[in-house]
């Protein structure tokens, strides 16, 4: 065989040598080529029924934004300067903008209410609700209650950054009114047991008074008239009448068990002298008959 047909068979051994090594590994990362395939089909499937349950979801929640906005209208974030004294309430927003729009006209302005939120902690939301406001009048700047404040409610009131709404929803303005109708209801309340508590230290203060009197009766007073011409009673008291009516009375007693006693005595001895003169009776001579 010539020379280059050496060459040739053995480059087409080592060809096919190659080939083969070739193709088990084309084989290889074929299968594994496959096997990430599959993978990706099967987290491309998951990812595809998540990204539908978070579209339900989010449109879902679109949904609840848009029911909630309806409710809760726009809002105003202004710095609020509460005056304790007055209850009224100085706004200020950013940029020399107006609450409640530059749009609204003074006649809209009489009559607009907004609500108002100061931020708190404590609260789920981290804000409470302050109470519904009005302009005061002849200003845009500063606000004033609605309803006339209830006893130390502007004390809870604090300057500060406060939210200012249109509209608040129908639900929870119903439970707001409730609970003020509510706390009337007890402030009434309040009033009429204060009334029937005055009555009745009104009443205590007069039995007291009798009381004091029965008792100046039974023991005397300090300002009792003093006369002597004037019954015991009258100067020392009941019981310092009775109790020297009882001196008196025992004193008596005893002057008549001592009357008694020598009565005693008397007749005793007026028997005995009766007994006596019967002796000496006896003792004379009989006439002779």
């Amino acid at each position: 065989m010539h020379k280059s047909g050496v060459i040739l068979v053995w480059f087409v051994a080592i060809a096919t040598v190659g080939a083969v090594l070739l193709t088990s590994k084309m084989l290889d990362v074929r299968g594994s080529w496959l096997r990430v395939v599959e993978k990706n089909k099967t987290q491309i499937q998951k990812n595809a029924s998540e990204i539908e349950a978070k579209e339900k979801e989010r449109e879902k929640l679109l949904g609840e934004l848009t029911r909630t906005m309806l409710g809760w209208d726009r809002y105003w974030d202004a710095e609020a300067n509460v005056n304790p004294q007055t209850g009224e309430v100085g706004v200020r927003l950013n940029g020399n903008q107006t609450l409640g729009g530059p749009d609204m006209s003074d006649a809209a302005a009489a009559s607009q209410v907004f609500y108002a939120f100061q931020p708190d902690s404590t609260k789920p939301g981290g804000s409470s609700f302050v109470g519904a406001f009005r302009f005061t009048p002849n200003s845009r700047n500063s606000l004033e209650l609605v309803n006339p404040p209830l006893p130390g409610e502007v004390v809870t009131w604090k300057s500060g950054p406060w939210r200012f709404r249109e509209l608040v929803p129908l639900n929870y303005m119903n439970t707001l009114r409730n609970l003020r109708d509510e706390l009337v209801q007890d402030a009434e309340e309040f009033k009429l047991t204060q009334g029937r508590l005055q009555d009745l230290n009104r009443l205590l203060a007069a039995a007291k008074e009798r009381l004091e009197a029965r008792v100046s009766e039974l023991i005397g007073s300090d300002t009792a008239p003093q006369d002597e011409l004037l019954p015991v009673e009258l100067r020392k008291g009941l019981v310092a009448g009775l109790e020297e009516e009882e001196q008196e009375r025992n004193q008596e007693f005893a002057e008549t068990d001592q009357l008694r006693r020598d009565l005693i005595k008397i007749y005793q001895k007026q028997l005995e002298l009766i007994d006596e003169v019967s002796k000496l009776s006896n003792q004379l001579p009989k006439p002779k008959s």
